[in-house]
């Protein structure tokens, strides 16, 4: 039985390395391009699956080349499939991800099957036994996937499942009220900072975070990138220092912080420790290409913090480093 349900987008991700982001009527010419697998949701499930966390996910194919390229490596992640959807018409999703030298990333693409997943296909016993529904807020963009989404949620609801949202705004004031209508029955909340001003129409991340749990979500944790994160509830805030690492492409972060909070509140360990590891992840995935197979492991984030704790200029809480070092190991058998 799953752990998690997660619900969302699969897409194959076209990568490519440019100079500078060009102008428009500009040419522009790659230094590399790779391909990938991704999507928020995918992302999220070869993370959390990557952790040891049994994983669901559900998401809508085509039957198309594409497809065939995201099959590829979500089966050898671990993941549990037996929920994708497959369309007979539309092609799978596809994004070209455009990266400049600072390692940010630029979304260019269409979101293909994605945006029809059959709510008809939701089936309830996938989420007999799981802990925790993990919602991409692309899901609540268009219909018939809005249906499906809501559909889910109501059943995750239903069967007690703690929900966590990660909202992925598109910018519309469609997309902001309706994701803003679904925050009370939101247990936590996963925005960066400009999806969380664009739900509050606040600016500084604490005003953001407590309009947030003013309108309901259980507990807010604000993704600040190179900064790290702010975990508030209504006992107060946390802010949990980020990494210093040299960025090579940011494409997935996000997905992989959120895999590495859930996968250490899953396990126990407090909001600290759990901001520690998240922010970990979503560290470690900025120094390689692409996310999808390229997710990081258990492996991966226990190497990585073995060697940030000798740092003495390392500002985090040791105790904490070394509790999520310890479960780290145990996840990595």
């Amino acid at each position: 039985m799953p752990q998690v349900v997660v619900l969302g987008d699969v897409n194959v991700d076209v990568i490519a390395h440019y100079p500078s982001f060009p102008t428009k009527g500009q040419d522009a010419f790659a230094t590399n391009m790779e391909f990938h697998c991704g999507g928020a949701a995918a992302n999220t499930a070869i993370a959390l699956a990557g952790l040891g966390v049994e994983t669901v996910l559900i998401a809508r194919l085509g039957k198309d080349p594409w497809a065939a390229i995201a099959l590829r490596f979500l089966r050898g992640s671990g993941v549990d499939l037996g929920e994708l959807q497959r369309d007979e018409q539309i092609l799978t999703g596809a994004m070209h991800i455009v990266v400049t030298p600072d390692g940010e990333r630029t979304i260019l693409g269409h979101r293909g099957a994605n945006a029809f997943t059959d709510p008809r296909e939701i089936r309830e016993q996938a989420f007999e036994g799981a802990s925790l529904f993990y919602l991409s807020g692309y899901a609540l963009l268009t219909e018939p996937q809005r249906s499906a989404a809501l559909l889910a949620l109501d059943i995750a609801c239903r069967y007690g499942l703690t929900v966590v949202l990660d909202p992925g705004l598109s910018g519309s004031p469609t997309a902001v009220e309706r994701l803003r209508s679904q925050l009370p029955r939101v247990d936590l909340l996963l925005p960066n900072l400009v999806e969380a001003s664009e739900l509050t129409d606040q600016c500084a991340p604490g005003d953001c975070a407590q309009s947030l749990l003013a309108a309901g979500v259980g507990l807010v944790a604000l993704k600040l990138g190179r900064e790290g994160c702010l975990i508030c509830d209504s006992t107060g805030d946390l802010l949990v220092p980020g990494f210093s690492i040299k960025a090579q492409d940011s494409t997935g972060a996000g997905d992989s912080f959120a895999a590495g909070l859930l996968a250490a509140h899953l396990s126990g360990l407090d909001w600290t420790a759990a901001g520690i590891m998240a922010n970990a992840m979503g560290a470690l995935t900025t120094m390689r290409v692409g996310a999808g197979g390229g997710m990081p492991t258990a492996s991966d984030l226990l190497a990585f913090l073995l060697q940030t704790v000798p740092k003495p200029e390392c500002s985090m809480d040791r105790d904490s480093i070394e509790r999520v070092i310890g479960l780290v190991k145990a996840l990595n058998g």
